[in-house]
Formats: structure tokens, sequence, C-alpha cells
């Protein structure tokens, strides 16, 4: 059975994100259609309400210095690597991301008493 597409929203912040009913992605992205159709397709492949991590580095290491390059060169698409952001008058955070700077902090306390 074919997934429904899901409706496309542009954004000046962060990469992209998806949602139940639309999928988030930046704006400049527009001028970058291989780039902006590799990302539509992770997306596309999330299922709500839940992280697969093997899905998330499902990764075509030929996009990667495309992305890597655009993310430097737009500095707002760093905003979905924090754990906290405010949307919506609201805070939300991502308990991946929490997860992600839990491990990332152990790891460099462990081997600070290590080395």
């Amino acid at each position: 059975m074919k997934k429904k597409q899901k409706k496309i929203r542009y954004t000046k912040w962060g990469l992209s994100n998806c949602y139940e009913n639309h999928i988030e992605i930046n704006e400049k992205l527009k001028n970058k259609p291989i780039l902006r159709e590799y990302i539509l397709r992770h997306e596309q492949e999330h299922k709500i309400g839940s992280f697969d991590l093997e899905q998330e580095f499902k990764i075509n290491w030929k996009v990667i210095p495309s992305l890597f390059l655009f993310m430097i060169t737009t500095p707002r698409t760093w905003i979905d690597f924090l754990p906290i952001q405010y949307k919506k008058k609201k805070f939300i955070y991502d308990p991946n991301m929490f997860l992600l700077y839990s491990i990332l902090i152990l790891s460099i306390f462990i081997l600070s008493r290590i080395i």
C-alpha cells in the first residue's frame, strides 16, 4: 500500500521535520532540488510516534557533502539539533536529542577521567 503524500510547508528555521499531517522543510532547499528530494524522501519514511534509529542512519553518502555544506552555510538549520525549542508560544522537547546529548556528555566525562 502506497503512503499518502504529506503536505509540504516551507520554514525559515531548521532543516526538516515530519509531523502527522505535513512535513516542514527549509525554504532555501527550493534552490537545491536533489538535496530537497532526498530530505523529503527521508521525512516520508518516518513513522509518527516512534523513533527508528536504523531509519535515521540510513545514509546516502553521496548526499552528505552537499547536506553538510548546506547546513554550514545556513546556520538556521542548526536549531533542529537543540533538545529544547520554543514553538507556537510553548516549549517543546525532543527526547532523542536529550538522549544524544546525555551520551555525548557522559562520553566526554568518561574520556576525561581516562586520559
